[in-house]
């Protein structure tokens, strides 16, 4: 198979081979590029109807798709510093509508549980003594979320903190517990059952997420050495 391009620098840069439901072809294949031109010598030359070509040097990932039909389309993905990955290209073209609508689906439902975590957290949370405490405060139209952790310190008599925007958030289980020699399979169930870390992802990618571990029997969020009560 031949490909040719123009507008690029490519020599050893990695590439994949798909088929026309885009599933992975293997790597049982040769190819160079040569003077715009990329060769891919394989058993199943005939069958390719994608490729994704990597190019490290400027953090971007080409994929091609209908190569072997006149609907051929392309993605990249671009990684910029402050930013992370985003996608670039013509969307409607190179993904099917069962794709797109998919996709959508998954996007309503991340958002469903987002909304659904930025509700049960929104609030303030603080600890017994009142030296620790998170605070959390929607947006106007609950699709993000302030989020603050908070700590006091004695020596300088004020308080210390850290922040995020978070855009979105879900939930996972979580085996954040302590458990000693004794615990039996059940206890390990029953404690983990309860137990949900929270992910609060940060609207800034190139920073970290804030995780937030909350006992939902007890309603509290647990630290390694706090619990916060909301109040």
């Amino acid at each position: 198979m031949r490909l040719y391009y123009r507008g690029v620098q490519f020599k050893d840069n990695p590439i994949r081979c798909y088929d026309t439901n885009f599933e992975d072809l293997g790597d049982q294949f040769d190819y160079t590029f040569r003077n715009g031109v990329l060769t891919v010598q394989a058993d199943f030359a005939e069958k390719i109807s994608g490729l994704t070509i990597e190019d490290r040097a400027h953090d971007i990932i080409y994929r091609l798709r209908y190569l072997d039909s006149p609907q051929f389309a392309w993605l990249a993905d671009v990684f910029w510093y402050d930013e992370g990955w985003s996608e670039t290209g013509d969307r409607e073209a190179y993904y099917s509508a069962a794709e797109l609508q998919a996709e959508a689906d998954r996007k309503a439902e991340s958002q469903k549980e987002a909304q659904e975590v930025f509700a049960l957290l929104e609030g303030t949370w603080i600890t017994e003594d009142g030296l620790q405490k998170y605070e959390f405060v929607a947006n106007e139209d609950k699709s993000g979320m302030n989020c603050c952790t908070m700590w006091w310190n004695n020596e300088t008599q004020e308080w210390y903190s850290w922040s995020i925007f978070a855009e979105s958030a879900f939930r996972t289980k979580s085996f954040d517990f302590v458990c000693d020699a004794d615990c039996v399979y059940d206890e390990i169930t029953e404690k983990a059952e309860k137990l949900i870390t929270i992910i609060l992802v940060n609207s800034d990618h190139t920073a970290a997420d804030m995780r937030i571990l909350y006992d939902s029997e007890e309603n509290v969020i647990k630290d390694t050495d706090a619990i916060y009560h909301k109040q």
